[in-house]
């Protein structure tokens, strides 16, 4: 709350309060005008003289009686430290997102072509965000690593971007349009899942953490570091194959066999056959995925398309099973807990039902993941819904209904409640961007245009805008009340508030009015002297004030 000038504008005061307690009592003692600020800002101002007799519409500059006694402002959910840093740094990619749409309806290029080109811009958008909310989490966990205690910013942003991440598998072109998206899933989980903290000491993150102290106890024999093996089946079952395949490489058997010690070969020849089928499970390739270099081709294991994948599947699957079904090949080692330990790592990968659930410790969410991977490789994104009240029925919830919450309106593919959802838990930041890319990825103004067309100048005509267009505007709207309330960053509110069609033009007026007041609109200081009589001075106010308009569009 901070101290102001009473406020001698036009505004309406939206509620009087009477004032009492000090040594003048009664109407003499004046009464306190509350009136609304810009953006997300109360002001209140002590007014004396006689009480108004209305209390819901009188200005301020309506009454004789106004003092110049201590005023406040309240505000809140104001735009600060790395939520600030944010938005000045996601905002050209919103107006390229914008821009990119606007520019395929003023070619003409019909609802289908408006539809294609929505999406693939709210898939750049996704990415661009992406990369920033990866780079915002480094920076603060290296903030966080210097003075040894996570932040209530590098939590909240860490949410926010798995939350980002995974609404960009579900709602942007699911599996780049075959609806296969195990792998995306897998990379979300890998990148994320420290993050959500889901599945207590259970999960695979907290394990490895735990795990890589027993290791360095261990000394010349990591496997027998407590978790090693249930470590290994977590990784297999997740598919995170160079991590699997790297622990494996940490087993003795390796040295040991180099020396010349025969003992040693059958428990490396069994690793040496697991580690193969870790590395050649076939997958789903990417559309940012790096082909390799010479003729360009994918590696033989990832397939371009679902029929593909299925028969590199069919074939790798019998590799597997023949490898478990060979007695000789686990006969021959000698350590059982090397012998069991691939065995349950090979029947993970056969997808196992049984092993895969004594592989996942970490609730239903990492139960979900391998069995898309494992025994479902072929599920599209539509029907993991399913899947996941299946694994919920099994494992039992989450520890955070809040995040259960989340997590399902995603995997459901509920554009609706995905927003409603994290409207409750995250910034105006978060939900007007987020917002903003499931619009575009539904096909954004193309849905408007087969209804009732559009006015060829990249802006929906009023009446035939989708749902989910007029909901993105409004969470944007919301977002721009966050950023007009203080004044170093109400500059990003004139950069939103143009591409919004209903609302953009007046609040953007009213910032602009609080910013730049136009010569003569203030009253003049009576205790310091006014310098609006000042041309030069004059002449800046009024200039700086067309340059924003110019900014803001209007």
């Amino acid at each position: 709350m901070d101290v102001m000038d009473p406020d001698r504008s036009s505004v309406p005061v939206i509620a009087t309060l009477p004032m009492g307690g000090g040594a003048v009592t009664g109407p003499g003692a004046g009464v306190l005008h509350v009136q609304w600020g810009l953006g997300n800002e109360l002001r209140v101002s002590r007014v004396r003289g006689t009480e108004p007799s209305g209390t819901g519409a009188t200005p301020t500059e309506e009454s004789d009686e106004i003092s110049s006694g201590a005023a406040y402002v309240v505000q809140w959910a104001c735009v600060t430290g790395a939520h600030r840093e944010l938005a000045e740094e996601t905002i050209p990619h919103f107006e390229q997102l914008k821009e990119r749409v606007a520019l395929a309806m003023y070619r003409g290029e019909g609802p289908d072509g408006v539809a294609a080109a929505s999406v693939d811009a709210a898939s750049r958008f996704a990415g661009s965000v992406a990369k920033t909310l990866d780079a915002k989490v480094e920076a603060l966990e290296a903030a966080s690593a210097a003075t040894g205690a996570r932040t209530a910013d590098l939590e909240h942003v860490s949410l926010a971007r798995a939350a980002w991440q995974l609404a960009a598998v579900y709602f942007i072109e699911p599996g780049e349009g075959t609806g296969v998206v195990t792998e995306r899933l897998a990379e979300w989980y890998r990148r994320n899942g420290a993050a959500l903290n889901f599945g207590g000491v259970g999960a695979l993150p907290v394990r490895l953490r735990a795990l890589i102290d027993g290791v360095a106890e261990a000394g010349d024999r990591p496997e027998t570091a407590g978790g090693f093996w249930d470590c290994l089946a977590g990784l297999v079952a997740m598919g995170w194959s160079d991590a699997a395949a790297d622990l494996v490489a940490l087993h003795s058997c390796w040295a040991e066999w180099r020396q010349g010690m025969a003992a040693a070969k059958p428990a490396a020849e069994l690793l040496e056959a697991v580690v193969a089928l870790i590395r050649t499970a076939p997958r789903m390739a990417t559309a940012d995925e790096e082909r390799p270099a010479g003729d360009g081709s994918y590696p033989p294991s990832v397939a371009t398309s679902v029929p593909q994948f299925q028969a590199f599947r069919e074939a790798w699957t019998r590799q597997v099973r023949d490898v478990l079904s060979d007695g000789a090949l686990f006969d021959a080692v000698t350590d059982d807990a090397t012998s069991n330990g691939a065995r349950g790592a090979l029947e993970v990968l056969a997808g196992d039902e049984t092993a895969l659930a004594r592989a996942c410790r970490g609730g239903w969410l990492e139960l979900m993941i391998a069995s898309a991977r494992h025994q479902y490789p072929g599920l599209r994104a539509a029907e993991h819904a399913a899947l996941m009240e299946r694994c919920v029925a099994r494992c039992g919830a989450g520890g955070s209904p809040e995040l259960d919450e989340l997590l399902g309106a995603i995997i459901a593919g509920d554009a609706s409640r995905t927003t409603d959802v994290c409207a409750r838990y995250f910034s105006p930041w978060f939900i007007a961007h987020l917002a903003e890319m499931l619009a575009a990825s539904a096909g954004g103004p193309a849905a408007a245009m087969a209804v009732g067309g559009a006015d060829g100048y990249g802006g929906e005509r009023m009446g035939f805008r989708s749902a989910s267009s007029v909901a993105a505007e409004s969470h944007v709207m919301t977002y721009c009340a966050s950023l007009a309330t203080r004044a170093n960053t109400r500059h990003l509110a004139l950069r939103y508030l143009p591409h919004c069609a209903d609302r953009g033009a007046g609040a953007a007026a009213q910032i602009l009015r609080r910013e730049r007041p136009p010569p003569g609109s203030l009253a003049p200081d009576r205790a310091t002297g006014s310098d609006e009589a000042d041309p030069d001075v004059a002449f800046a106010k009024t200039l700086g004030s067309l340059e924003l308009c110019a900014d803001a569009g209007l």
